[in-house]
């Protein structure tokens, strides 16, 4: 019996929340700079945060919209992270270098576009799988963090893509106070 208490102790333990998690339970803080950055991908140490402070509005012709975006690279402490579990309250460095990022929005559709390094616009179909490599969850939550900081309103909402799953995470929602 004994042994059938500690089991389900161990799974339920691991299925809860973690208290510590920040943006959508991950380890990284959810915001740097009292809520000037906002965390849209991290892995391996590293996270991107878009800088909410320069957000442009370039087109302004509803439903279509064009915003650009800066994007910052922070590395975190990976000794902080071995002692805590987590880099939230760690020491973290920014780069220097930015890199800009823009959108354009069919409003009525929820489609997005993002311009490439070609300096080609790209169609991301929120229905489809993407990778990390294709830029998932960099492009649509840092498309959706400009879109706020512009209008102080959700673009993708409860919109749903690929396998009916939400674009956008609420918890993200939460962190952007919307």
């Amino acid at each position: 019996m004994k042994k059938i208490f500690l089991l389900v102790f161990a799974v339920v333990s691991l299925l809860l929340p973690n208290a510590n998690a920040g943006a959508w339970g991950s380890p990284y803080p959810g915001t740097l700079y009292d809520g000037k950055y906002v965390l849209v991908s991290g892995r391996m140490g590293g996270g991107q945060y878009v800088d909410m402070s320069s957000c442009v509005v370039e087109i302004y012709n509803p439903p279509h919209y064009q915003i650009a975006i800066n994007v910052v690279g922070v590395q975190f402490s990976e000794d902080y992270y071995r002692a805590h579990g987590t880099y939230i309250g760690g020491p973290y460095k920014v780069h220097s270098d930015q890199r800009l990022m823009k959108f354009r929005y069919d409003y009525d559709t929820k489609a997005i576009w993002v311009l490439g390094s070609a300096g080609v616009w790209k169609y991301w179909d929120i229905y489809q799988v993407h990778s990390v490599a294709d830029g998932h969850p960099l492009i649509p939550y840092s498309a959706e963090a400009a879109f706020a900081a512009a209008y102080n309103m959700r673009f993708f909402g409860s919109t749903t893509g690929y396998g009916g799953n939400r674009v956008i995470s609420e918890d993200f929602y939460r962190v952007l106070g919307l």
